[in-house]
């Protein structure tokens, strides 16, 4: 049986006792009822997963103990989905299985039909609600890892995200399907460019194929765009890795 799992962020190891606080402390003390001596595991999101013993429990933190350590090499293609912001629930099940299917990070971009409009603050908050979701859902699956979630951005900054090979999954006549897109050798990197609810417009899409960024066809079926994420994120982790 497998060990309930926290997250303690990398800048916040110090080997061999680690302390959680926050939301992980009381989702351990108070909500899973761990106290001293009870195992637990405690993953930094990056790769590094250790088995710990409880040292101590009180309201505000939880101190345990390194067992045992193991470190999980990243993919050798790293793959970063840029989604177009959409909707509330749909954009949290995207984020969710961003994280169980393995994406490097995650860049929301903002373009013509986005429906979503943020200021500052309601970024902030936005930006704290997703990482946790993110956060529970490597959880849940036991992936030792998290995507970076970055700040939304508008189309024309998001395409200047650098990769060594880039698609858009696109109804174009020229699109071809991704295995036939795909070079011969494998990329280190590979940068996945989703539209909105509603598609790209005819100028982002022309201005995405200028700015290197392969069509591919994910079949004859219109999908929505958290499942276009979901879909190629799927097929590329199957093709790369």
């Amino acid at each position: 049986m497998s060990l309930p799992r926290f997250h303690l962020p990398a800048a916040e190891w110090s080997v061999p006792h680690l302390t959680l606080s926050g939301d992980e402390a009381q989702h351990c003390s108070r909500v899973m009822r761990k106290e001293a001596g009870d195992s637990i595991e405690i993953f930094d999101g990056a790769g590094r997963v250790a088995v710990c013993e409880i040292t101590h429990v009180s309201k505000a933190e939880v101190q345990a103990k390194i067992v045992s350590e193991t470190c999980v090499e990243a993919f050798q293609t790293s793959i970063h989905l840029l989604p177009a912001l959409i909707k509330g629930e749909p954009f949290e099940w995207l984020l969710e299985k961003a994280v169980e299917l393995g994406a490097a990070s995650v860049q929301p971009v903002i373009t013509e039909r986005t429906v979503i409009h943020l200021d500052a603050a309601q970024t902030e908050k936005k930006l704290g609600k997703w990482r946790r979701h993110m956060i529970e859902s490597a959880k849940q699956c036991h992936t030792p890892f998290v995507p970076e979630l970055h700040a939304p951005l508008p189309f024309s900054k998001a395409l200047k995200f650098e990769a060594e090979f880039k698609l858009i999954p696109a109804l174009s006549e020229h699109s071809r399907t991704l295995k036939q897109a795909l070079p011969a050798t494998k990329p280190r990197s590979v940068a996945v460019l989703i539209g909105p609810e509603g598609d790209f417009t005819a100028e982002e899409e022309a201005q995405a194929f200028s700015a290197g960024y392969v069509p591919v066809t994910l079949g004859p079926l219109v999908l929505r765009a958290e499942t276009a994420s979901i879909a190629t994120l799927a097929i590329l982790g199957h093709e790369m890795r």
